[in-house]
């Protein structure tokens, strides 16, 4: 989400937090939800990590789709890595740009 605010130099919001919506486009609950969760850390960034070392690993890792890259983490298992499902680590490699596209079948 977009924020632009006037700060104070002790950090704190001036104007009226009305004034904010309107310009954004966004309702009150949406705002503070945004201004309590911006700082907050990316909930995959330890499984994000985890795929890049094993990408990094090989020179020929780079064309692991979702599926390769789903059992080569359940069979490394990296130590304190949460593995959810398939689909979860797929939106994280589209997250992070490791999307392979694999191209169609040169026989045809």
């Amino acid at each position: 989400m977009k924020f632009i605010a006037m700060k104070t130099d002790d950090g704190r919001i001036k104007g009226k937090i009305a004034s904010y919506r309107r310009l954004l486009h966004v309702s009150r609950q949406g705002f503070y939800k945004y201004l309590n969760s911006k700082d907050r850390p990316w909930k995959y960034q330890a499984l994000a990590d985890a795929m890049m070392t094993i990408l990094a690993k090989d020179e020929y890792n780079d064309t692991y789709g979702r599926v390769r890259m789903f059992q080569a983490l359940l069979i490394k298992h990296p130590e304190g890595v949460y593995i959810p499902s398939e689909r979860t680590v797929y939106r994280v490699m589209d997250g992070i740009g490791l999307s392979h596209h694999p191209k169609g079948n040169p026989m045809e």
